[in-house]
C-alpha cells in the first residue's frame, strides 16, 4: 500500500518553495486601498511581508537517492551494487518548475503544489523513470523546530501519486528498478511523500527560501487513498515535551512500517532528531505486558537524511496477531522513570480521513469527498460519519497586518453549501461508509453573493468524526483534518468583455498581488498586456495542470478565466456604445488628470526659492492647465448626468505606478524631486503625443539624447514611420480622449446621452485657456480637443496649442534641451532660443517616493506628513463637493491647495530621518 511499502526508495536534499506573500494578507486584496508599500518587503505582516516578489516556484534542489529496499527487507545504498542508489531526483525536467499556491488569504494552511515533475535520472536516459505528480496540498502542518520562528519552525508533508509519462528503463541493471516494475503490474502510477522542514525565510540569508526535503517513492495501487495513508494512525499524546505530530504505519508481508517522517522534532534547523532516549514501537499483550516490536535507531545524525523517518520491523505470527486488535504505540524506555507513551494509536484503534481536502467551487457545482474508515489499519464498515460547518480555522486569518486589521468575514452565508444524500439533524449531517470502510460526502454550492467584496467568494470549513456526533466546534486543529472549501461567486461573462469594466478590475488585482509578473507583464497597464497578447493568450490556454497555467491561484474562478481568454482574443479597451462604460471612462479621465498633479507638484515644490526660476514657472504652467483638463471632465460628466468621485478610495494613483486606465506602455509614474533625468524619462513620457514631431524638429544645440529617445520609445511601440517623419505612440492620454470622443458621438447620435445640467458645472477660471460649460456634443469635443492640445500640441506638425503657448510635451522637453523652442527660419522647429538654466544645487534633496518611506514615530518629518495628507485629503474633499452641486465652492478647493503648497515645502526643508541624509517629501495618499 503506497509508498510504504516494499520496494521503496529513498531521498533526500533541498527544496525550494518561493511564495509572493504580499497576497498572504486580506487588506492587500482590496485594490482600492492598495499601498505601494505593500510590494517591499516587511517585517513579520507589514508591508509586502517577507517576500512580496516571490515567483510563486516550487522545487527540488540536489536531491539524491539515499538508499533502495528490496520486498524480502533488505536495503542497499551502495551505488555499485544497486545503480539507483545516489541517482538524483530531479523536478525540473523539460518546462518550468512547480507551483506554490494558497486555497486563499483567509486559508492559508493547506498549500498546494501545481504542475510539479518528478523523475529519477533523467529524462530519455538509460536509467530511471518519470512524471506529472498530481495536485496535493500539504498535511500535517506542525512546530517541528519549537525554538525556532515562522516560518522556519514549520514541518509538513506532501503525498500524491506521480502519474508516469517516462516509464521505468533500465530495470535489467537494477534490482530495485527489476522489483518496482513487478510490483506495478503494468501500471503508470507512482506513491510519492516528502517531508520538509528547515525552511529559511531570512531574506538576508544564501539560502533564502530553501530548506530540507526528505522523502520516498513506491507504487500506487488503484483504490487506495492518495493523500494520506489508510492504515494505522499513532496520535501524538498530549503534555509530552517535547511534542511528536501524527506517524502512520501499515502492516503486510509480515512487516511493520512506520513512518515518522513529519512525526520527530529537531533539536536545530536542518538538524538531528530530539534525543527522547531509548525510543522503541511497542504493544501490549492480554496481560497488559508491553511486547516490543521494533527499536528506532534515530540517534545516528544522518539517520533521517537516510531514511527520510521511515523504519520498518520485520513481525511474526504472535505479534501480529497481538496487533490486530491492539494499539500500537512509541514510547521511551528508561529504568529510571517509567516509559512514556509518546503516540498511540486510539484505545478502539478507529479512524477517519478524507483524501482530498482542498476544493475549489465554480457555483453551482457538486463534488464529491472520499473518506476513508479504518479500524487498527482494516476497512471499518458500515460506520457513521458526522459532519458539521466549521470555520474556525478561517477565522484565525480573518485579523492580519499591523494593528489587526480585520479582514472579510468567512463562512457566510452558511446556505451556499447544501450535502445532498446526507441525513440530516438538527446539529450535524452524516452518511455511512460502505463494506470498504469507503464513504463520500457530496458537496453542493451555489453562488455565495459576493459576501467578501474585494475577495471573490467564500471559504469553509467542514469538520467531521466518526459516531452520530460532530466534533466540537474549534476542537479540529489540523487544517487537513478537515475539509477546506473556497466557493467562487457566480459570474456570467459579458458578451462583449472590454477592459475597463471587466478585465481591468482582474488584472490590477493580479497586478498588486503578484509583483514578481511586472518584469515580464503589467498587468495594470492597457498597454503593456497588448503587447504582450499573444503570450498571455498561450498563457490562459495552457490546461490547469500545467505550471505555466496563469489562474493557478486562488484568486480566479473558471467563468473569469474563460471572460478573460474571450476578452485578450478581442481587445477592445471600452464599449463607445454603452453609457454606462462611457460614465466609468470620464471618470478614468478625471483620475488620470488628476494623477500627473502630485509628480508635477512634487518636482515644483523641491526647487529652492529663488533659484531655477524658468524650470519652476515651466513645470506651474504645466500644473495650472492639468487642473483645467480635470475641470473640463468633470463638467463633461456632470453634463450627461454624471457625479464626479473624487477622492474616494482608489481615486489616488499608486505612487510609483502606473497611470490610471492603464495607459502609457511601462511607464512608471515616481514622486521625485526635481532633475532633467526625472522631467525626460518620466514628464516627457506622461505628455507623449500620439504622433510626435521628429524630422521637422532640427534642433542646433548639442547632444540628440532627446530625439533619440523618441525614436527608442516609437520602437518599443512598433509605430515608426518608415520615412522616420512622424512616429505614432500608442495608447497615449490622446488615444484615449479620442476614444471618449468618438463614445461621446456615437451615444449622442444614438440619442442614448443629452447635455445639460450647467448650473452644477464650475465656471470660475483665471488660468490659460478656457473652462467650457457643457450644454452639447460640440462643446464636449471642444473641451476634449482643448485638453488634447494643451498636452500634445494643436495637430502633429505644430508643438503649440490653440492659445500659442507650447504643449506640456515641448515645455517638458525645453526644459531637458535646455532652450527655448522656437520656429526654425529653414522651417520646423528647433531649441535656438534662450537659454533655460537649470542648477541641481537649486533643489531640495527630497527622497524619492515619500509613501514608500516610514518615518521615525514621533519626528517631525512625520508630524508634517501627516499634516500634509490631512490637508490633501481637505483639497479633494473640496473638490468632490465641487464638482457634485456646489460649483461656487471652488474658491475654498483653492486655499486648500495653498496650504498644502506651504506644508510641502516645509516637509522637503525637513530631514527625513533616513540614514541616506534625505529630506522628507509629501505622500499623497489618504490617512489611514
Amino acid at each position: 500500500m503506497s509508498y510504504l511499502q516494499f520496494p521503496r526508495l529513498i531521498f533526500s536534499g533541498t527544496f525550494q518553495a518561493d511564495p509572493p506573500t504580499v497576497n498572504n494578507d486580506p487588506e492587500h486584496f482590496d485594490t482600492a486601498t492598495f499601498q505601494p508599500n505593500y510590494d517591499l518587503p516587511g517585517a513579520g505582516a507589514t508591508n509586502g511581508w517577507w517576500n512580496p516578489k516571490g515567483t510563486g516556484a516550487w522545487r527540488f534542489k540536489d536531491c539524491a537517492v539515499q538508499q533502495v529496499q528490496y520486498n524480502d527487507g533488505t536495503s542497499c545504498s551502495n551505488s555499485v551494487i544497486d545503480p539507483v542508489v545516489g541517482m538524483p531526483i530531479n523536478s525540473v525536467v523539460d518546462r518550468v518548475e512547480g507551483k506554490l499556491v494558497d486555497l486563499d488569504p483567509e486559508q492559508q494552511m493547506v498549500s498546494a503544489i501545481w504542475g510539479f515533475q518528478v523523475f529519477l535520472g533523467s529524462k530519455g536516459g538509460d536509467i530511471g523513470f518519470g512524471g506529472d505528480m498530481q495536485v496535493c496540498s500539504f498535511g500535517d502542518i506542525w512546530a517541528r523546530f519549537p525554538k525556532g520562528q515562522p516560518d522556519s519552525f514549520f514541518g509538513a508533508y506532501y503525498q500524491s501519486i506521480v502519474d508516469l509519462t517516462n516509464t521505468i528503463v533500465g530495470a535489467a541493471g537494477s534490482r530495485f528498478l527489476k522489483e518496482l516494475q513487478a510490483a506495478m503490474d503494468g501500471g503508470q502510477q507512482l506513491s510519492i511523500r516528502f517531508n520538509v522542514d528547515s525552511y529559511n525565510d531570512d531574506m538576508t540569508a544564501a539560502d533564502f527560501t530553501f530548506g530540507r526535503v526528505t522523502g520516498a517513492i513506491g507504487v500506487y495501487y488503484p483504490g487506495e487513498p492518495a493523500q494520506f495513508v489508510s492504515g494505522r494512525v499513532l496520535l501524538a499524546q498530549p503534555g509530552t515535551t517535547p511534542g511528536l505530530n501524527t506517524a502512520y504505519a501499515l502492516v503486510q508481508n509480515d512487516f511493520l512500517h512506520l513512518d515518522l517522517g513529519n512525526s520527530l522534532p529537531t533539536s536545530a534547523l536542518n538538524g538531528p532528531i530530539v534525543s527522547f532516549g531509548n525510543l522503541v514501537v511497542a504493544t501490549t499483550d492480554a496481560a497488559n505486558n508491553m511486547v516490543v516490536l521494533g527499536e528506532v535507531q534515530y540517534d545516528d545524525p544522518l539517520w533521517y537524511g537516510k531514511t527520510a523517518g521511515i523504519v520498518s520491523f520485520p513481525i511474526n505470527a504472535t505479534q501480529q496477531a497481538l496487533i490486530a486488535n491492539t494499539p500500537i504505540q512509541l514510547l521511551t524506555l528508561s529504568s529510571a522513570v517509567p516509559n512514556t507513551v509518546l503516540a498511540s494509536e486510539s484505545a478502539n484503534g478507529t479512524y477517519v480521513r478524507a483524501d482530498q481536502f482542498v476544493f475549489r467551487f465554480n457555483p453551482p457545482e457538486t463534488i464529491g469527498a472520499t473518506l476513508y474508515a479504518t479500524q487498527f489499519g482494516q476497512p471499518y464498515p458500515c460506520q457513521t460519519i458526522s459532519f458539521c460547518i466549521d470555520n474556525t480555522l478561517m477565522e484565525g486569518f480573518v485579523l492580519q497586518a499591523p494593528g489587526m486589521i480585520p479582514g472579510p468575514p468567512v463562512g457566510v452565508p452558511a446556505s451556499a453549501l447544501s450535502f445532498p444524500g446526507s441525513g440530516i439533524t438538527e446539529t450535524c449531517f452524516q452518511i455511512e461508509t460502505d463494506e470498504q470502510g469507503v464513504a463520500t460526502l457530496f458537496i453542493h454550492a451555489t453562488d455565495p453573493g459576493n459576501p467578501r467584496g474585494y475577495i471573490d467568494g467564500q471559504v469553509y470549513g467542514i469538520t467531521y468524526q466518526l459516531g452520530a456526533t460532530a466534533p466540537a466546534i474549534g476542537s479540529v486543529s489540523n487544517p487537513s483534518q478537515l475539509m477546506n472549501l473556497l466557493v467562487f461567486n457566480a459570474y456570467t461573462i459579458p458578451e462583449t468583455p472590454t477592459w475597463i469594466a471587466d478585465v481591468q478590475p482582474i488584472f490590477q488585482q493580479y497586478a498588486d498581488l503578484y509583483p514578481v509578473m511586472k518584469r515580464i507583464v503589467d498587468l495594470s497597464n492597457f498597454g503593456s498586456v497588448m503587447q504582450q497578447n499573444h503570450m498571455l493568450l498561450n498563457v490562459f490556454n495552457t490546461p490547469i495542470s500545467d505550471p505555466n497555467y496563469m489562474p493557478v491561484t486562488r484568486d480566479l474562478s473558471a467563468p473569469k478565466h474563460a471572460m478573460l481568454l474571450q476578452w485578450l482574443a478581442n481587445p477592445l479597451y471600452f464599449d463607445v456604445c454603452s453609457l454606462s462604460q462611457l460614465m466609468q471612462a470620464l471618470q478614468i479621465a478625471i483620475e488620470l488628470e488628476h494623477s500627473t498633479i502630485p509628480p508635477y507638484l512634487t518636482a515644483m515644490y523641491s526647487i529652492k526659492e529663488g533659484t531655477n526660476a524658468e524650470v519652476a514657472d515651466l513645470i506651474k504652467s504645466v500644473v495650472i492647465e492639468e487642473m483645467l483638463h480635470m475641470a473640463l471632465v468633470c463638467n463633461i460628466l456632470i453634463s450627461i448626468g454624471g457625479s464626479p468621485a473624487i477622492g474616494q478610495p482608489g481615486f489616488i494613483p499608486n505612487y510609483p505606478g502606473s497611470l490610471p486606465g492603464g495607459l502609457r506602455t511601462g511607464l512608471t509614474v515616481d514622486l521625485k524631486k526635481c532633475s532633467i533625468d526625472h522631467i525626460r524619462d518620466c514628464f516627457m513620457d506622461i505628455e507623449m503625443p500620439e504622433e510626435m514631431i521628429v524630422e521637422r524638429m532640427r534642433r542646433l544645440s548639442p547632444g540628440v539624447h532627446l530625439r533619440n529617445k523618441m525614436a527608442a520609445r516609437a520602437q518599443v511601440d512598433g509605430t515608426v514611420n518608415g520615412e522616420g517623419r512622424m512616429e505614432k505612440a500608442s495608447y497615449t492620454i490622446g488615444w484615449f480622449y479620442d476614444q471618449l470622443k468618438a463614445s461621446l458621438t456615437a451615444l449622442s447620435d444614438a440619442g442614448e446621452i443629452t447635455f445639460g445640467n450647467a448650473d452644477k458645472q464650475v465656471t470660475q477660471w483665471r488660468g490659460t485657456g478656457t473652462l467650457y460649460v457643457i450644454q452639447c456634443l460640440q462643446d464636449a469635443i471642444d473641451a476634449i480637443d482643448e485638453i488634447k492640445d494643451q498636452g500634445e500640441g494643436s495637430k502633429a506638425t505644430d508643438p503649440n496649442d490653440q492659445d500659442g503657448e507650447l504643449a506640456h510635451y515641448y515645455k517638458f522637453s525645453e526644459i531637458v534641451e535646455g532652450r527655448r523652442m522656437v520656429k526654425a527660419l529653414g522651417g520646423g522647429y528647433a531649441y535656438t532660443g534662450a537659454k533655460i538654466p537649470f542648477d541641481p544645487a537649486g533643489v531640495w534633496n527630497m527622497v524619492d517616493n515619500p509613501g514608500l518611506v516610514t518615518y521615525p514615530a514621533g519626528s517631525r518629518a512625520q508630524l508634517l506628513s501627516d499634516q500634509f495628507t490631512e490637508s490633501y485629503q481637505a483639497l479633494l474633499a473640496s473638490l468632490h463637493t465641487t464638482f457634485n452641486g456646489y460649483p461656487d465652492n471652488i474658491g475654498s478647493a483653492f486655499g486648500a491647495m495653498y496650504s498644502m503648497a506651504l506644508q510641502a515645502v516645509e516637509l522637503m526643508q525637513t530631514p527625513s530621518g533616513l540614514p541616506d541624509g534625505s529630506m522628507a517629501g509629501p505622500k499623497f495618499v489618504i490617512p489611514d
